[in-house]
């Protein structure tokens, strides 16, 4: 009779995030917290020829207070646009853009932007080979103005949430003995209370808390995407061995697919090519050379007349597996902000933190590998279809650029309840 009506009361109190079980009701209590943004985001692109570095786009920039730790993608790609089919692609079509991120107060917005179109207008006249454009990207609100958690009231909401559940049952809400929080918790808070003392304390007491922290480290490696179009009778060697003889080595093959082009003067019959998909990984202090040597192998394919024609673009920025053990999470750090935490949610709960119980780690490439940005088109069996823009000419999308979100650590600890 008990556990139908205990199962009875889960059923009407499933809306309100609460649930019976080992003697114990527990409830989830959240609070919408909400700031107005004081910040203002902008996305500042410098765009330079592949000649150029890095250090090239931030030296343009540093007046604004932007370094190379802004960065937030690089992209290039080679022109695809009225190219004759199976003509050499003309030099000097690439170039790259260089997209930083500025973060200002809206108190110097106006500044900002004055700063900008005056920069932008100025970086062209002093024949540096660059150009500036920027957009303001978006809001946001600052870590000094984000509102805080009252713990103590979602405790008393909970408690308050608890005793209604347990009331239903002819029960009472007694002591606290679980405490769930993560971090960040978006202000939400999980309590588990003793279903009175007719049926015992149940153990052990613990408070769990999850605690999390971006590993912030600056991106190192290029991404660059390759396709080689040939006829439909080539095979993957001879693709590959094009590659090898123009000087490009230590590519990954990632895919091939049929396209069918169409000329729209209706003069020259429809023709079905290959794409053959491969990606190249650069370490971003020498991109400048790996374009250069891509560029002038392009130039080779196409002089050769072998039916192939090699494009290529920037996917997107990547930490190396090397850098990325060399810089391993902090455990010592998610501890001690695991700790720092509980003793807080414990504190409004009117508790203390006793032993840890458990560890366990979690977390998005904390220490594996960053998830690679892969061209969303390269999936499935399927036809692409390209129209041409004039007679024998062929028009090309050029693939956005992916990013890679930063990889996060996270440490998950759970502490005796005292």
């Amino acid at each position: 009779m008990l556990i139908r009506r205990l199962s009875f009361l889960l059923i009407l109190a499933a809306p309100l995030l609460a649930q019976f079980s080992n003697n114990t009701v527990t409830v989830t209590a959240s609070q919408n917290a909400t700031a107005q943004p004081d910040e203002a985001v902008f996305s500042v692109t410098v765009g330079a020829g592949v000649d150029k570095s890095l250090d090239d786009a931030v030296a343009a920039v540093s007046g604004l207070g932007i370094t190379a730790a802004n960065l937030v993608a690089v992209n290039a790609a080679s022109a695809w646009f009225n190219v004759p089919l199976g003509a050499p692609v003309p030099p000097g079509s690439s170039n790259l853009a260089w997209t930083f991120q500025l973060t200002v107060p809206f108190s110097k917005l106006k500044d900002i932007t004055a700063a900008l179109t005056s920069l932008e207008k100025s970086i062209p006249q002093n024949n540096s080979g660059l150009s500036l454009s920027f957009a303001l990207s978006g809001t946001r609100v600052s870590a000094q103005q984000a509102p805080a958690c009252n713990l103590a009231t979602l405790v008393s909401q909970a408690r308050a949430q608890a005793q209604q559940i347990a009331s239903a049952a002819g029960f009472s809400a007694h002591a606290i003995v679980g405490l769930t929080s993560f971090t960040p918790s978006g202000c939400s808070l999980t309590v588990r209370f003793a279903l009175g003392a007719m049926f015992g304390q149940p153990g052990p007491n613990s408070i769990t808390i999850t605690a999390t922290r971006t590993n912030a480290i600056q991106p190192d490696q290029v991404l660059i995407g390759l396709s080689v179009q040939s006829g439909t009778a080539a095979g993957l060697d001879d693709v590959t061995s094009a590659l090898t003889g123009a000087g490009i080595a230590g590519t990954s093959f990632t895919g091939v697919y049929t396209t069918t082009i169409y000329p729209s003067s209706g003069l020259q019959a429809p023709q079905t090519k290959l794409v053959w998909s491969f990606t190249l990984t650069a370490p971003l202090a020498k991109l400048s050379a790996t374009l250069t040597q891509i560029l002038a192998a392009q130039q080779a394919i196409s002089a050769k007349n072998s039916g192939l024609t090699l494009t290529f673009y920037v996917e997107g920025t990547q930490v190396s597996p090397q850098l990325r053990q060399s810089q391993p999470c902090s455990q010592t750090a998610l501890l001690a902000d695991a700790q720092a935490q509980a003793t807080q949610v414990a504190a409004a709960a009117g508790v203390s933190v006793g032993s840890i119980l458990s560890m366990a780690e979690g977390g998005s490439g904390g220490l594996g590998l960053a998830p690679v940005p892969t061209a969303a088109y390269r999936f499935g069996d399927f036809t692409g279809v390209i129209t041409s823009g004039g007679l024998g000419y062929a028009s090309f999308v050029t693939p956005s650029v992916l990013t890679t979100p930063p990889p996060t650590c996270s440490l998950t600890v759970q502490f005796q309840l005292l």
